[in-house]
């Protein structure tokens, strides 16, 4: 009984503390998504409740992110007239998560390369402190997009709002220097929040703030499904779900770090999908698990899923008591805010060590960070897949080709396969091709050429895949293909074992292709 009480106090906490970090946060991504801070705040309460509800990762705190605000930046400029397709889009990102948790694909995240990820998510951090530039400066005017946002730095730089300028760069600062030790009592961002919106409620009323934030109830969106706008929302959805089951899962991994424990990727998944689907339908902002807000909870003392859900329940009492006061926060201080959050998610670790990594993993990082800042999100993390699996396939080559040995024998007409080592004939020399391992696409090319080349000068030629564990299907067709070729003007013979190597060939009707004295088949 007493366990359960002392836990229960650690979650109260765990939670009040969680929802402290994840107030002005949700309002700042709210703002800068462009669908406003009730939004935000929407998908602090909803997605925050019911992952950690029904999610695999107890520990975790679940609520508007930085990569997905920024994804839904993007879609509120190029739908804005149409907001329903907006959250049509956020509907079908989560009943797509709540899929990768069912088909059990949350494995699958921890092959994405670690360059793509630091690349994409180093990208998503300048975007955020880019769009948050104008702000601090007083530019509070509509900008299509990032690149007419640069655009517009220079001019706002040489007639900047000094005022906003004093109140953003003092929150940053407040934020950058504030003792950590202090920090695990009071956030930062709270704390700079209350100050900041005081002093400018009191001395300043004319700086510009937030959006009237509504305690009413949400009405539900309305699902809009354009035919001929069909493939770009499916692909939308589909990055967005891609994006936050990542950043869920890596919030995940920390977790397990810090608690020694291990997450549940399948249940986690599904729960964010539900989530993420409630969020839309309440045409609130999508999210993800939250590394800073889950780390904040473990340090307060969270143990259970009680904590989150309690992070949901402050907010909501917050929303509903103190929503006159939060309206009254300048946007210069949430971007500030921010702008410190942006800085938090560039990958600074790799940054640091970039000189230890080989040329073509700084390369692909580099045209992954790129790709996101300048073009769009699903290209670049698109782009920097294919990259990373040629790099991939290239190294892979070379080690399968090094699997590929190729001995001269002494052969007569018809030797036995297991004498061919000691048979010692006059009649021509024969040539023995050793593969092992195992062997996929990248090596067809370089091994069709070598077996072809090799078997040139030579009439007997034994292909041995005795050490081979199995290959796949291109290298199959190539190898029926060199069979095909071979057989008409030389001897072939073929050494297998019975197991996945034969099952493939014996389904392709490769062995077919030889008469069965030259097959041995090794039980």
């Amino acid at each position: 009984m007493f366990n359960r009480f002392s836990e229960l106090k650690f979650d109260i906490y765990g939670g009040l503390t969680a929802a402290i970090v994840a107030l002005p946060l949700a309002l700042a991504f709210g703002m800068a998504s462009g669908l406003g801070p009730t939004a935000g705040l929407t998908g602090a309460i909803v997605l925050g409740f019911v992952a950690s509800l029904l999610g695999g990762t107890p520990q975790q705190i679940s609520g508007p992110t930085g990569p997905m605000t920024v994804i839904v930046a993007g879609l509120a400029l190029k739908y804005s007239n149409n907001m329903d397709i907006i959250f049509t889009i956020v509907i079908l990102c989560g009943i797509i998560q709540t899929f990768f948790g069912l088909f059990r694909l949350g494995d699958y995240v921890n092959y994405v390369p670690l360059p793509v990820i630091s690349g994409f998510m180093t990208g998503i951090g300048c975007i955020i402190i880019l769009m948050e530039i104008l702000p601090i400066l007083g530019d509070y005017s509509y900008h299509n997009g990032l690149i007419e946002t640069i655009y517009s730095i220079p001019q706002a730089l040489q007639n900047p709002d000094y005022l906003s300028l004093v109140f953003g760069l003092s929150t940053f600062m407040f934020i950058i220097l504030f003792p950590k030790k202090l920090s695990s009592f009071v956030p930062p961002q709270l704390l700079v929040l209350i100050i900041g919106t005081s002093i400018a409620a009191i001395y300043f009323p004319d700086l510009k703030t937030i959006d009237q934030i509504s305690t009413l109830l949400p009405k539900f969106s309305s699902v809009s499904l354009p035919f001929e706008l069909l493939p770009e929302i499916i692909t939308a959805a589909f990055m967005l779900a891609m994006l936050g089951s990542i950043d869920t899962l890596l919030t995940s991994t920390v977790a397990d770090k810090i608690v020694k424990s291990t997450h549940n990727s399948e249940k986690e998944l599904i729960a964010q999908g539900i989530g993420n689907a409630l969020v839309g339908f309440l045409g609130g902002l999508p999210g993800a698990g939250a590394t800073m807000r889950t780390v904040v909870n473990i340090k307060a003392g969270g143990k259970t899923r009680l904590s989150g859900m309690l992070h949901s329940v402050v907010i909501l009492v917050i929303v509903l008591f103190f929503s006159d006061e939060a309206e009254k926060i300048p946007l210069c201080i949430l971007a500030g805010i921010l702008i410190k959050v942006g800085l938090d998610i560039i990958d600074w670790n790799f940054l640091r060590k970039i000189k230890y990594y080989p040329k073509e993993k700084i390369f692909l990082m580099l045209t992954v960070l790129v790709l996101t800042v300048f073009s769009d999100l699903v290209t670049s993390i698109g782009l920097g897949l294919i990259l990373s699996h040629m790099i991939y396939s290239r190294k892979m080559n070379k080690n399968q080709l090094n699997q590929i040995h190729i001995f001269e024998v002494e052969t007569g007409i018809s030797p036995k396969l297991n004498e061919l080592i000691q048979v010692e004939k006059e009649q021509g020399r024969g040539i023995k091709i050793n593969l092992s391992g195992s062997l996929n696409y990248s090596v067809v090319k370089d091994m069709t050429s070598l077996i072809n080349k090799t078997a040139e000068d030579h009439q007997y030629i034994i292909l041995d895949f005795e050490d081979t564990s199995n290959i796949d299907i291109s290298v199959a067709s190539a190898l029926e293909d060199i069979l095909k070729s071979l057989s008409v003007q030389k001897s072939v013979r073929m050494r297998l074992r019975k197991n996945d190597v034969y099952q493939m060939f014996s389904s392709l009707g490769i062995l077919s292709l030889l008469p069965p004295e030259n097959l041995d088949i090794i039980d």
